[in-house]
């Protein structure tokens, strides 16, 4: 049986393999974090691996096109494409685990009204001239009060709850519905968590639902990311395997209720203290997470199982809060408008305006929204991973030492996330370098990098011999052996004329004209740290809407708090789901012609 050494940061780990056993599949097993964009198909090159001893194989022609020729000298091989057949020891390396997340957005005010509330009540004491039992007893404490559906468990404890404290209790309640029943005044005692699920990251928050204070928040990389960088992806390996569906469902549940037990060690409060929980997510995210079927999303006519708001019980969906504790997935539009879009228009308020508001969430999915409180036009463009460093020679994500800006004005400088020494380029950090080749004249309207270019002033001398060749194509060194090369600037060309295409096929459609836009929102972490001026450059967003722009955070995560703390913004976002008219991109014309202009750096 072959031996495998892993070494990874300050670690060491000794795995036993089975005799050709695919070498990616090996480490998923002993559930060591590595990169994997394509989920395994040898696109990427993320799941790369240094044999530092052990057979190394002749590489492949795609391992050499992927890798470089550079890493293949240096005995880096593609860990999917690797079979163990005897005792090898490998350099994994992994800088996920610094990532950077964005929870912030922009905050709004309304009127606290959460979810779940609590009610202090003491009951009359039974007696031979009160005889009514005591399920009914504390039914009637109070007018307002109803049960749907009893919970038989709430029956067999309600006996000794009301005995405890005297008959002094506190009641659990959704509006006017009885969820259950403690022992004295436990009012003070009410918190919730907000979630946002997204393809890369998830960010949760642990509210106080008594006053609304926000106590400590969460962020992390979503673990699905072993299973692919995009969705479609991920489904996949739920039809490809029988267990899919429950390996990602486990993995997004554990995930979350991580986060929930770290956030009450922080908080010092328990699980127990927690009786409800909003979620956000795009709509594969959400089937996901409610262990739903999503195969039907990724063809067409692309039908997702549900897209109402899912309101259950948090322990049904595995989610461990207190057992009384109820779970809210906001709605969804379709299958590739989600929770998160519909949490991103309710927290902007773009909904209740007069004016006419645009709203871009840019990742492998680009969600746009077009409209006003009269009417709302949303489109979904696959724009593909480059903006999360994907399919980009050097690209990375949000991690410390990405590369995340660059400027070309007196020779090249950039600037690092954290400061640290440069790891690789990150979605930012590809805008803003491209952008700069463009200003500098290095690379032309249509993509092209220019081997020959010649500096105009004595400031740009400098630049020319950071041109260069790079896995058989045209480059520009930004530092050391990390460069933009001819194919990052045509998947970044390929990503860009999407956005911008749907943007184009939004407006058009609805008959609003750009003059007419008086808000863009930029959502997300790569609207947050985007360079609104590279964006502009290389007509990402288009040149009419300068001056318009915002950041707005993770505005998701901000509408799966205000689900939390208002029933009235719960209530908005169904209202919301139902208010969007849904463009479909893939049956557009419009689309075709807009993407092939689009893909122009004009």
């Amino acid at each position: 049986m072959p031996n495998l050494i892993v070494k990874t940061g300050n670690k060491i780990l000794e795995i036993n393999a089975q005799q050709g056993q695919n070498l990616l599949e090996l480490l998923r097993e002993a559930d060591i974090d590595i990169s994997t964009p394509c989920n395994g198909n040898g696109t990427c090159g993320k799941c790369k691996v240094r044999i530092l001893s052990g057979p190394l194989p002749n590489p492949s022609q795609n391992e050499i096109k992927v890798l470089g020729f550079n890493a293949i000298e240096a005995g880096y091989r593609l860990s999917c494409c690797y079979a163990v057949r005897s005792d090898v020891e490998i350099l994994l390396e992994n800088d996920s685990l610094q990532a950077q997340i964005v929870t912030e957005g922009r905050q709004r005010s309304f009127e606290l009204d959460p979810v779940v509330t609590k009610e202090n009540i003491v009951l009359e004491k039974p007696s031979l001239s009160s005889q009514i039992s005591d399920f009914e007893r504390v039914l009637g404490s109070c007018s307002m009060l109803e049960v749907n559906t009893p919970s038989l468990q709430l029956i067999r404890n309600i006996p000794e709850l009301i005995r405890q404290k005297d008959y002094n209790i506190s009641l659990i309640k959704t509006g006017t519905r009885l969820l259950g029943v403690e022992a004295g005044d436990t009012t003070e005692s009410l918190y919730g968590v907000a979630v946002d699920i997204g393809t890369t990251t998830i960010a949760a928050y642990l509210i106080d639902l008594t006053d609304g204070e926000r106590l400590c928040v969460y962020s992390g990389l979503n673990p699905q990311k072993k299973f692919g960088a995009d969705v479609i992806s991920r489904i996949k390996h739920t039809i490809d395997s029988e267990t899919g569906l429950e390996e990602l469902n486990n993995l997004i549940i554990n995930e979350i209720n991580s986060c929930i037990g770290a956030m009450c060690e922080e908080a010092n409060i328990s699980r127990s203290d927690i009786y409800a929980i909003t979620l956000v997510g795009n709509t594969t995210m959400t089937h996901f997470l409610l262990k739903v079927p999503a195969k039907n999303i990724a063809a067409a006519p692309f039908i997702p199982a549900v897209t109402s708001m899912v309101k259950i019980n948090a322990k049904e969906l595995g989610v461990d809060i207190n057992p009384y504790g109820l779970a809210f997935v906001l709605p969804a539009v379709s299958a590739y408008i989600g929770a998160d879009t519909v949490g991103a228009v309710l927290s902007t308020g773009m909904y209740e305006q007069e004016d006419i508001s645009l709203l871009i969430d840019i990742g492998t999915n680009g969600e746009i929204v077009l409209g006003n409180r009269e009417v709302l036009y949303a489109c979904s463009s696959a724009a593909g991973p480059a903006f999360e460093g994907a399919n980009i020679r050097n690209g990375i994500g949000s991690i410390k030492g990405a590369i995340n800006s660059i400027s070309l004005k007196s020779g090249v400088s950039y600037t690092t996330i954290g400061g640290a020494e440069p790891v690789g380029i990150c979605g930012t950090g590809i805008v803003d370098g491209i952008a700069q080749l463009l200003e500098m004249g290095i690379v032309d309207e249509t993509g092209r990098l220019d081997d020959e270019w010649e500096p105009a002033t004595p400031e740009q001398a400098s630049l020319a011999k950071n041109i260069t060749v790079v896995d058989n194509m045209n480059a520009f060194l930004i530092c050391g052996d990390i460069a933009i090369t001819q194919k990052d600037i045509r998947e970044l060309q390929n990503a860009k004329g999407a956005i911008a295409a749907g943007i184009n096929v939004l407006v058009k459609q609805s008959g609003i004209n750009f003059s007419d836009i008086k808000n863009v929102y930029l959502a997300g972490g790569f609207g947050t740290y985007i360079n609104v001026d590279s964006a502009l450059k290389i007509g990402l967003i288009p040149f009419q809407l300068r001056g318009k722009i915002q950041p707005v955070g993770n505005a998701a995560g901000q509408g799966a708090i205000e689900g939390l703390l208002s029933v009235k913004r719960l209530s908005d976002a169904e209202i919301i789901s139902k208010k969007i008219k849904y463009i479909e991109l893939s049956s557009s014309k419009d689309f075709n012609d807009f993407y092939m202009n689009c893909m122009m750096f004009e």
